[in-house]
Formats: C-alpha cells, structure tokens, sequence
C-alpha cells in the first residue's frame, strides 16, 4: 500500500510512529507540506520523497491512501484532491468544519468506490471498548456524559482574547463530541434521531444537551475547570460505569446502587479501581510513549478495511452526523466570542509617522508583553507569528509567517528595528534546529533583504557555559556553552546555537545587534514556580530543587519586557550584551516569598540537586532499557544548579527601562550607563 501524508506537523510525526504497530503491509512514498524543510524533515524519517505542492505529490507518487494531517480548518480541500486522484482518506480531527463539506467527500468516496476515515482514535482507546462492552449489562441507557477539561499550551485564558480562547475550544471540541455521539449511536436504535437540545457557549466553555430518543447526552468542555480531565460516563438503570481517557481505564461498581450494602460499598470499590486501574493506565502510557492511545489501532483497522475491501471503521452516518453536531456548537462558540470582543477595549492608533518596530514571537508569553511596552512607548508594531492573534490591543498590524522557511523582504519593510523573540519552547532538536536556530537565521537574511538594521534579540541566560566553581560569578563575557550543549537540553542548545548565528553573521549582513539574556520569567498575575526551581507532585505540593537559600536568577515578565522595549527605543545607548534579571530576587526563598504574596498557595518539599539529578538518570536509564532504546545524553546536575551573576549591567537596563517616559528622547549621558 503506497502511503502519502498532506502536512508535515506534529500530528504527521504522531501518524508515522503509530505507523510502525500496523501490520498491513505498506510503505510511505511521499510527505507534502508548503513548508519545504518540514516536508523534507518528516520524509527523511519515513524514507520518503519530500514535495511542496499536493497536486504534484498525487501526480507523481499516485498514493493509494493519503493521511491528511493539515491544520484544524483546512482538510476538505486536500482530501478533496486525495480523493479526486484515487486514493483512500484518513482525515485528522476535526474531519471537516461543515456538513456540506462532509456530504460532498463521503459522496465523492461513494461514487469512486474509496473508503474515508477521520481521526477518532479514542472510539479505538482500550478504556471505549472496555467500557462499551459492558454498557449491554447497565440495562437501559438513560444519561451519557463527555466531560473535557483542558489546559491551553502556551496560552493564559486570563490575557487571550476571546477568538484565541474560542479557536483552542473548537480544536479540542472534536474528541469529547464523537465520543459522545459513538456512544449514544451505540445505545439507541434510531441514530437519525440524535439532535442537539440545548446549548450554553462561551469563549472558553461549551455545555451542551444532546437527545437520542429516550436517552440524553450532556457535553461539557473547558478551558478553565480544573484537574485536566477527559472522560466518559454511562449511567443506565442498572448502573453507571465511566471511562478514563487520560488513565486508560474504566471505573464504576455497575450496580443499581440502591440496596444499604451497595450504598456504603460501592465509594470503596470505585475507590479502589480507581486506584490500581489508574495507576496501570498511567503506567502503561508512560512506557509506550510517543503515541495516542487508539491511534495505532484505528489506523490499523483503516488500512485493514482497504486492503481486504471491507467497510471504513467509522461510518460514513457517524462522520455526517458528528460534523453536523460540531457545525451547531461551533456556531455557538464563535458567536459568544464575537459578542465578547465587542466589549474589548480598543487602543488609540499611533501617532502620524510612529516608528515600526516588527516583533518576532509576538502572540508568545513574553512576545505579548513586549508589543505591549512597545506600543505604550510610541511604536507601530507588526507582529510576525505563524497564527496572528486579531485581538491582540498592542499589535496594529500583523504577518503570518513561518520563520523556518525564507522571510520575504515585506514582513520587516519599514522597520525601524527588529525585536526577535520566537522560539520553539517545548519541541525536540529537530524542532528548535527549525524553529530557533534556523529561524534566526532566516530572520537575520530578511532583514538584510528589506534593509533594516537594527535587531534585538531575545536570547537566554540558560546559553552561557556552566560555572567552574560554586563561588564563580557569570557575566556578559562568560563564553557561551561549547558546541557540545545538546547535553543540556534541546531549548538550552536551541538558544545557545542560534545566539553563535546572531554573532557571526549578522556584522556581515550590514545588522547592528543587541542581546538581551533573559533570567527564567514569572507573572505576577498567574504565579507558577518556575521549572527549574520546582514542579508540583500532587495538589498544592511541590518538588523543589536544592534548599531555600540556593541563589536562583528571576524576572518578572513585565518588567524584563520593558527592558527589551527600551532597548529597541534607545537603541544606540542600549548595551551590545545583557543578562536580564532582577538583582532583588536573588534565592529560591525570595522568589516564593513573592510569588505567595500575589496569591500562589503551594507548599515544598525539598530535594538536593545531585540526590535528583541521580533519580532522573537513573529513571531515564531503566525507561529506555524497557523500551529497547539507548537514553541520550543529558546533563541534568548542570541544569538545575545553583548559578551566580553580576548584577551590574542588569540593574542599570532595568532602572533606565523603569524610569524613561514614554516616547521620551534619549538622554544625552545615557551612553555613560554602559
């Protein structure tokens, strides 16, 4: 079976690796993407010919079944073309975005005698089939609840405007919906019936009634209920069972629960499922890793049904119907953020002839509170991000450009300067080569091409080579860390790499630089203990790192990004060099002390750093031997300890950075700072 693949993301890598417990005979012939290195980057781990343009993909290759892995919004028109050239479909969720686009793919498929699938893998997921093998014995279905509660990457539901919110609700709207809809089609005889009653959007919330003749359906998805949670729970009159999606596990004493012994025994037997399931559940993901449960299986049944002819493991009705439901909500969900970002305030445009500053990164965590400094300081900012944020009050203007491929020259026409903030935060080494390393070269060749000259780049403190001794203290001229530093880290080498880029190539393209070495950020509005300091076990307890009085480098966001608008402002007296981070938060002990004072409610249980770093290895060690896989090299003492800085230089940007006005000129003994 010739295998193609239309998208080159995260979710095509998540396909292939699945792609190795499929036993149907197959091989991938080819990888699409617009990107041109992410296409040749997925095909060189498939051994696959890599192309840019579908059309000629379907042309050349002639794949028999093509897996369209695009992002959320854009499957109809490659599966379209799949199916159009001959070949089979297996669509990510969600399949299409209206149910007109439904019929017309399953009707085309119809006609060409070619089988449709869409990527619902927890119909697939072992706790759905423990769970809907056992409803038959629950008696008559009354009641079935899908409840998703989800944590945004990358994102503050506090800061994001309402169109951010809704659009990461409706892309994690698909899996509670079909999981839902699967099992009402699973409990009633008439599926034609299933039909939404009732519904109450919101930007961040979705809860919905769904009738299925006698039987109801309740759905309710969110980004702000708390724990993360992903689950599905039948309750018939003979009892009520629940599936885990996160554990993997079914939960439930599947009894009437009426009688006085079944009331008082029933909390210890869930209790206790709960329990070891569970805990085998969590168990079993974190040895397999890498991959969704059901996914494997559902394309595996997929490649099944096309090898042998059989029918494609999800019903076209079920396709139909599912799209039609997600069509409803999804109405409902853009409608009630439509009517919130009315009430959003809108900001006052810049003056007549304001300077443009073009800001890499600009929808990230700091990127956001970097335009917003820049704006209150005078400058027109464009924002350069692969998914623009529209509502963002501080962006007047916005690119949506992948900075791992060739920038054209417009994206940083009319910059005044270049603030350079992107970074690929939680990716592997193939990511942050793409997107940290890579980028910033990029970056450094488009400004070259529009003629600007000006960058600030946003680098880290984590580049700079590990002390020699305890007492040492860092400074701007502490080398960077040798070439050899993908032992600390895939972000640690990523921005250690890309910094060595800036430094040797921009001088040559006619680019003045100045470096801004952040400490680790916190917000004051949203404290959370920085990583390297601590993680949190269970409720409000935390694992920390080292003891209290450890010295740690922090900076709370605003004010670093403050730092770097000042720097883009008074660029000629900003420093060529700076480790950021604020002087008076200099221990683990500080830094809780303030964080506790803006509301955070943790409590730490201390851990010495080697006694840690020995735990990490060791678990390291015995994870790849069970999953037959040599560990890579990771240094973790030299990550997490203690490290002292000269505070000079950062206490002066950030005092200049505190006290310029806005749109102030710069002073003339502003250069003596440095």
């Amino acid at each position: 079976m010739r295998v193609a693949f239309a998208g080159a993301g995260r979710m095509a890598r998540l396909h292939l690796h699945a792609l190795r417990r499929v036993r149907t005979p197959h091989f991938v012939a080819a990888v699409c993407d617009t990107t041109d290195s992410a296409a040749r980057e997925v095909a060189a781990l498939a051994g696959a010919v890599a192309y840019t343009s579908l059309a000629e993909l379907l042309r050349e290759a002639q794949p028999s079944l093509v897996h369209v892995c695009t992002p959320a919004g854009t499957h109809y028109q490659p599966a379209r073309q799949a199916l159009l050239a001959g070949a089979h479909v297996y669509v990510e969720k969600p399949f299409v975005e209206t149910q007109r686009e439904a019929r017309e793919l399953l009707g085309l498929a119809r006609d060409r005698g070619l089988l449709v699938c869409a990527g619902h893998q927890q119909v697939r997921d072992p706790a759905y089939r423990k769970l809907m093998a056992r409803v038959p014995a629950l008696g008559a279905v009354a009641q079935v609840d899908s409840h998703f509660a989800f944590r945004p990457v990358g994102m503050n539901p506090e800061r994001a405007g309402p169109k951010a919110l809704a659009a990461q609700l409706l892309d994690i709207l698909p899996h509670p919906l079909y999981t839902l809809i699967a099992a009402l089609e699973g409990t009633t005889a008439d599926s034609s019936a299933i039909e939404v009653a009732a519904v109450v959007a919101a930007p961040t919330d979705l809860h919905a009634v769904i009738r299925a003749n006698g039987a109801f359906g309740r759905l309710a998805v969110s980004l702000r209920a708390r724990p993360v949670a992903s689950t599905l729970s039948v309750f018939a009159s003979g009892g009520m069972l629940t599936a885990d999606f996160i554990r993997t596990s079914v939960v439930g004493a599947a009894n009437a629960g009426t009688a006085p012994l079944e009331k008082a025994a029933n909390p210890l037997v869930e209790g206790w499922q709960t329990a070891a399931r569970g805990t085998a559940g969590v168990m079993r993901r974190i040895l397999q890793g890498g991959d969704y449960p059901g996914l494997a299986e559902l394309i595996g049944d997929f490649y099944v049904a096309v090898a042998r002819g059989g029918p494609s493991p999800l019903a076209p009705d079920h396709l139909q119907r599912v799209t039609a439901i997600y069509e409803e909500l999804a109405a409902n969900v853009r409608g009630a953020a439509e009517r919130a970002a009315v009430q959003r305030v809108t900001p006052n445009e810049p003056a007549a002839g304001a300077p443009l500053a073009a800001v890499t990164g600009a929808r990230g965590f700091f990127g956001k509170e970097i335009t917003r400094e820049l704006a209150r300081r005078g400058f027109r900012v464009r924002g350069i991000t692969r998914s623009p944020d529209p509502e963002d009050p501080h962006v007047h203007e916005w690119r949506a450009l992948d900075l791992g491929r060739p920038i054209p020259r417009d994206a940083f026409a009319g910059a005044a300067v270049v603030v350079h903030a992107a970074v690929d935060t939680a990716g592997g080494y193939d990511g942050h080569q793409r997107n940290t390393i890579d980028a910033t070269r990029n970056v450094l060749r488009g400004m070259c091409a529009a003629g600007v000259s000006r960058l600030v780049y946003v680098s880290s403190l984590s580049v700079l080579r590990p002390p020699r001794t305890p007492w040492e203290r860092q400074d701007e001229r502490t080398p960077l860390a040798p070439p050899d530093a993908r032992k600390f880290g895939s972000y640690a080498w990523g921005k250690t790499e890309a910094e060595r880029v800036v430094a040797a190539e921009a001088a040559s393209l006619g680019i003045e630089t100045r470096v801004i070495r952040p400490a680790a950020l916190v917000d004051w509005t949203n404290p959370e203990m920085p990583g390297l300091v601590g993680r949190r076990l269970f409720g409000s307890w935390h694992l920390g790192f080292g003891r209290p009085g450890l010295v740690f480098a922090v900076c709370e966001v605003g004010r670093a990004a403050a730092a770097v608008a000042w720097c883009a402002e008074q660029f000629a007296e900003a420093p060529a060099v700076v480790n950021l981070f604020d002087p008076a938060i200099s221990t683990r002990r500080r830094l809780l002390d303030l964080i506790r004072s803006h509301g955070w409610r943790g409590r730490m249980v201390w851990l010495p750093i080697p006694v840690f770093a020995l735990l990490v290895t060791t678990t390291r060690v015995v994870l790849s031997l069970v999953r037959l896989r040599l560990p890579s090299r990771l240094a973790v003492w030299s990550i997490f300890r203690p490290r002292r800085y000269d505070p000079a230089l950062s206490t002066k940007l950030l005092e200049a950075a505190h006290r310029e006005p806005v749109r102030a000129a710069p002073p003339r003994a502003a250069q003596l700072l440095w």
